[in-house]
């Protein structure tokens, strides 16, 4: 499994050190999205690590959420809020910076943001916020640490839906 863990790494970086090199909008979506994890892990600190917000549930506070049990709901509801404000912050910034200089077509603000709002929820809600949550919750990770590796596996969704289909170059 080493050798294939190694592959796997190289191609990420060769991937990564290609769109660095010939995609100037792969450098600002980079750039926007590491905003948007800066707003969630404020979000991380403000809600759950500190007590501004006393009349949250204490950590570690389980609850039944259909049929599975989630080990503490303050961590679940921060992540969820902070999932959200990081979306707001994200849309914005790719589509008033990331994008912007691309021929794209054209669709209005409301159909791209619905657009954004389906493609990331997966990447958001699915895949950062349920590895997060699956990392901290089950395996004991630092939620500090989790998060990298969820943004990381979110960031690989979003720019293929975001370049290729939400802000598509004209033909």
């Amino acid at each position: 499994m080493g050798v294939a863990l190694q592959r796997a790494e190289s191609f990420i970086r060769r991937l990564v050190r290609q769109q660095l090199e010939s995609r100037p909008a792969f450098v600002r979506f980079a750039l926007v999205g590491g905003t948007g994890y800066l707003v969630y892990q404020g979000n991380l600190f403000l809600v759950y690590d500190s007590t501004l917000l006393w009349f949250l549930p204490d950590k570690d506070t389980s609850l039944d959420i259909f049929i599975f049990e989630h080990g503490d709901v303050r961590f679940l509801i921060t992540t969820l809020v902070a999932t959200a404000l990081a979306l707001i912050v994200v849309f914005t910034g790719h589509n008033l910076w990331t994008f912007r200089d691309s021929v794209a077509v054209r669709k209005p603000l409301l159909v791209r943001f619905g657009q954004f709002i389906a493609v990331a929820s997966i990447a958001a809600f699915g895949i950062i916020t349920g590895t997060v949550n699956v990392l901290t919750v089950q395996f004991g990770f630092e939620h500090y640490v989790a998060l990298p590796i969820g943004v990381a596996l979110g960031a690989v969704w979003d720019w293929f839906w975001y370049s290729r289909f939400i802000w598509r170059r004209a033909r």
